[in-house]
């Protein structure tokens, strides 16, 4: 850990560089969860019907 902190007293351009990024990093991730939260039931735009004709030829085939 003095390591760290040696490097970052060194170089605190990558220190500015680390918290910057972990900033941006964490505000991405609850920007994300609150949009997941936010959509509820509503559709994402996942395209689910291409899916249908994949799991009917698959569970025909499963069938004796």
């Amino acid at each position: 850990m003095r390591d760290v902190v040696k490097y970052f007293r060194a170089n605190p351009q990558v220190f500015v560089l680390l918290v910057i990024c972990v900033v941006l990093g964490l505000g991405t991730f609850l920007a994300v969860i609150i949009a997941l939260a936010a959509a509820g039931g509503q559709t994402t735009g996942e395209p689910s019907g291409s899916l249908f004709p994949i799991h009917a030829l698959l569970s025909s085939s499963l069938l004796p």
